[in-house]
């Protein structure tokens, strides 16, 4: 089987606060894929703001960079 690998993504491609939905399980000592999923995604709670930003938000106390 062949297979794709991306080391980079356009800017509409990538959704911010989200995760790619679990495709592996593990079924009688085998790994299932669940293929239906492959392209899922789940919403998560993600900062606004940069890591830079959140981290010197938190060093000086502020709110700036909450989780929504």
């Amino acid at each position: 089987m062949t297979c794709q690998a991306r080391s980079s993504y356009m800017d509409t491609e990538v959704l911010w606060g989200h995760r790619f939905t679990p495709v592996l399980t593990l079924e009688k000592d085998f790994y299932e894929v669940d293929y239906n999923s492959f392209h899922s995604t789940y919403e998560t709670h993600t900062p606004v703001c940069c890591a830079k930003e959140l981290a010197q938000s938190r060093r000086e106390g502020q709110l700036l960079g909450h989780l929504p």
